[in-house]
Order: C-alpha cells, then sequence, then structure tokens
C-alpha cells in the first residue's frame, strides 16, 4: 500500500482496537468509528456510581502466549490474576461445573443409573444438528436434563435445527481450559470421579471493568495520531477500482480508506455495499444489572441456569472478578436474558425488571428477604450468531460478493459470524494487522477454530 495509509475501522470492540493499535504503531492513519457513546463492543462496561458491570462474564484466558503477552503489555501490569469458580443449577441444586465428586453425591439415584447405561448407549450422529451431536457425545440423560432446556431457553430454536458448531464451539466457550477433556459423558464423568488437578487462572483489570482493555487500546491508538470517534457509523461507502475509496458518515464528511476493517454486523456492511440482506440471523440481550445488599448465598463468578420456570439464562457477579466493581457491603449481579429484536421483551425489557430481580430468592442466589437497591437495564444488539443447519451455505453466499472488495475485510464474533472468546478476537486482529502491514487481505478472519472442528473432532 502506498502513503498515504489510512484505515478505517468500523466498531471499537476488541478485535477492532486490537488491529487499530497494531496498524497506528506501523504509521497508519487510523480511525475508528463506534457507533455506541463508549468503546469496547460486546467486551464494553456499564457503570452506575460505584457499580460496574460487563456485558456477561468477561475474563481473559488464553494458551496463546503471544496473546498473553499482549493482553498483559496493553492492562499495564494493572491485573488480578484469579482461579476459575463456576457453577450450573441442575435439578433444584446448584453444581460446580467443570463437575466436582461431590457433584454425582447430589444427583438423584435415578439420574446416575441412566448417566451410567448412556455410557454404553452411544451411538453415530445421524445428521450435523446439534441435537445430534449431543446425543453421541453425552447421552441422553445430559441431552433432555440440561443441553436440550437450555438450548431452547437460550436460543429460541429446538436442537434438532442448530448445527453442530453451535455444540462445538459453545463447549469450548464453556470449559476454556484445554487441559480439561470434558468433550464426551466418558470425560466428564472421569473429571467428576477423578479431577484433574487443573488450576485455570483468569485475568482481570486491577481497577474493575472489563472494558478497561478497550479504553486502554483506544488510548494508544490516539497516542499513536489515530482517532476513535464514539457515536459514529459509517452511513456510505465510495466504491474505488476493486475496493473502496472512502467512508461517509452522516452529514457527508468523508473518510479516505486504503482499507475498511469492518467488526459490525453482517447485514450493515452488505446494505452499504449494495449486496444482498444476509439470511443469517443474531440474537441480542437483555441484562439486568442488580444491585443488591450483602453478597450472595453462591459464589460462583457466573452460573448457567437452564431450568424452565427461570427467564434468565446465566448470571455473573463482577465482585467475584473484582472488587474494585461494586461498593463495600454490596454485589452487582449481571443477570441475561436471550431474545430478538423483534420480541416484546426487546422493546419493553423495563416491564420485566421487578420479575426478574424477585427470581434470584426463588432460585437461592440470594437470602430471603436480600434487600434490592436498583435493577439498571440494558440492552446490547447482535450477541451471539445463530447456527442454523444451513448456516455455513448461508455465511458463504452472504459474503461471497463482499470478498470482491479487495481492501474490505471481516473481523471479531459479529462480522465473521464467529461465536468465540476475546482471545480468539486479539488474535484475528494481530493476523489482520499483520496482513494489512504486509500489503495483503485476507476477506474474513474467522480463525481455525472452526475449520479444525468441521470433522466432528
Amino acid at each position: 500500500m502506498s502513503p498515504p495509509r489510512e484505515a478505517v475501522i468500523a466498531g471499537a470492540g476488541v478485535a477492532g482496537l486490537t488491529a487499530g493499535y497494531l496498524l497506528a504503531r506501523a504509521g497508519f492513519r487510523v480511525t475508528v468509528l463506534e457507533k455506541e457513546r463508549s468503546v469496547g463492543g460486546l467486551a464494553r462496561s456499564f457503570r452506575y456510581g460505584d457499580f460496574v458491570f460487563d456485558v456477561g462474564p468477561h475474563r481473559f484466558h488464553t494458551d496463546d502466549a503471544e496473546v498473553l503477552a499482549f493482553i498483559r503489555r496493553i492492562l499495564g501490569g494493572e491485573c488480578l490474576l484469579m482461579p476459575r469458580r463456576s457453577g450450573v443449577r441442575l435439578f433444584g441444586r446448584y453444581h460446580d461445573w467443570p463437575l466436582r465428586p461431590s457433584t454425582l453425591l447430589k444427583l438423584p439415584p435415578g439420574i446416575i443409573a441412566r448417566l451410567a447405561a448412556d455410557l454404553w448407549r452411544r451411538r453415530p450422529p445421524a445428521g450435523p444438528s446439534f441435537e445430534e451431536y449431543i446425543l453421541h457425545r453425552y447421552g441422553r440423560t445430559l441431552y433432555e436434563y440440561f443441553f436440550r432446556a437450555y438450548t431452547l431457553k437460550f436460543l429460541k430454536r429446538p436442537p434438532a435445527s442448530i448445527h453442530a458448531d453451535w455444540a462445538r464451539m459453545g463447549i469450548d466457550r464453556a470449559v476454556i481450559d484445554r487441559n480439561l477433556r470434558m468433550g464426551t459423558l466418558t470425560e466428564v464423568l472421569r473429571n467428576a470421579l477423578l479431577p484433574v488437578p487443573v488450576r485455570t487462572e483468569f485475568i482481570y483489570p486491577a481497577r474493575g471493568g472489563i472494558d478497561t482493555f478497550g479504553r486502554n487500546l483506544a488510548r494508544e491508538i490516539e497516542r499513536a495520531g489515530g482517532a476513535v470517534r464514539t457515536g459514529v457509523a459509517p452511513a456510505a461507502i465510495e466504491r474505488g477500482g476493486e475496493g473502496i475509496a472512502a467512508v461517509r458518515l452522516d452529514g457527508g464528511e468523508r473518510l479516505p480508506a486504503d482499507v475498511l476493517l469492518w467488526t459490525g454486523p453482517l447485514h450493515d456492511i452488505c446494505g452499504l455495499a449494495g449486496a444482498a440482506r444476509p439470511a443469517l440471523d443474531y440474537l441480542s440481550a437483555i441484562l439486568y444489572n442488580v444491585e443488591i445488599e450483602g453478597e450472595p448465598r453462591v459464589r460462583y463468578q457466573w452460573c448457567y441456569y437452564g431450568e424452565e420456570g427461570v427467564s434468565f439464562n446465566r448470571v455473573s457477579v463482577p465482585r467475584y472478578f473484582s472488587a474494585a466493581t461494586c461498593p463495600a457491603g454490596a454485589t452487582g449481579l449481571g443477570l441475561e436474558v436471550t431474545c430478538g429484536r423483534e420480541d416484546a421483551l426487546w422493546r419493553e425489557p423495563e416491564e420485566r425488571a421487578g420479575m426478574v430481580a424477585a427470581e434470584l430468592e426463588r432460585v437461592g442466589l440470594v437470602r430471603r428477604g436480600a434487600r434490592v437497591r436498583a435493577v439498571h437495564v440494558e440492552r446490547v444488539e447482535n450477541v451471539y450468531p445463530v447456527y442454523t443447519l444451513d448456516y455455513r451455505d448461508r455465511l458463504e453466499r452472504a459474503t461471497r460478493p463482499l470478498a470482491a472488495l479487495r481492501n474490505l475485510a471481516l473481523l471479531g464474533r459479529t462480522a465473521a459470524f464467529w461465536y468465540n472468546n476475546m482471545d480468539h478476537s486479539i488474535r484475528a486482529g494481530m493476523a489482520c494487522a499483520a496482513d494489512v502491514i504486509g500489503g495483503s487481505l485476507r476477506p474474513a478472519y474467522r480463525g481455525h477454530a472452526l475449520e479444525r472442528n468441521a470433522d466432528g473432532g
């Protein structure tokens, strides 16, 4: 690329900011556009007085030494290291996740007998669905009592209509540590009976709020001469040759673009490029950020709720990542409820705030009569890509016309339609920046997780 080298990045999430930081340090003139009022994307934080809430239980964990060094460098040494404490509520009780020997002692005898029988009833999957994958790997008992209910509740779709890639990636997201083998019922039970002495540790910003990482990256981009503009989104793109010549904003401002890195929804860039609207869906989330007096009864950093009759899918407790996220004598509880943007819940989530907060006592998470200080409601768009059975074909059809734009790249969870973690987005941002600096660009940066697991491995 010949000077002046202008890089426009749509979206100030982890992937976009990582790429922007590296490009700014390499001498590119970087402009990051973020439609929200703060940076971080899906890794942003919400602040209400002395309380800090993230979008779910965000924390850093990676086996990639280069990514780990990058995280520490950007946090500037101001980070906490803590052991993992996560759980799941199942059969009306709380259990550690990954499972422990004590978990089996809590299960009803009939369930234990069914789990034992499932070890001998494994059959090859009859198709590429989530349902078939789970039945093959974990057996019918775990499928019926947890995976099926949780998937219906989370995705609002029957497991038979979801691609097995969702299981592979979703379970990987939940297990996290590669030293913990949880890929089959046999491995789950083996870990429960003979737990592997693995100490999974997380990194979290010492001052509280996962958005510290994004805010530090944004500051470094600006120090290198770049710009990070919030409350702004591309309104149009100007074509030139085989690529994009410029990005235009509302009001007509023109930003020259030698390269455009897109991290927003695929629907938006397809619309700007004049391509057909993708037949792909995202799930959004309503966050009920609850302030309570005292501490919860259950001291997990986060916990999954697959039971019917419980409206939220997951609860995260920022206090157990960093005490700096709440004032003394109080705790924040982040409750997540997934929905579509066409749902009534998305339009009027405040109507359910009181009911959702009241459920905390019913599920035994807080003590009876615990005082709720406040419930804050936040809408977060396009949090999860939905992997329907034919999503791979739909994704290929959606991105094919975009690949003709030689200086456009799709990056991050939302644009690449990749259910990933922050470390994957950092690695993708690094790879994208290296390609741009080297004078080449791939159409999409999805990492290698999907390709590695495409055969069911």
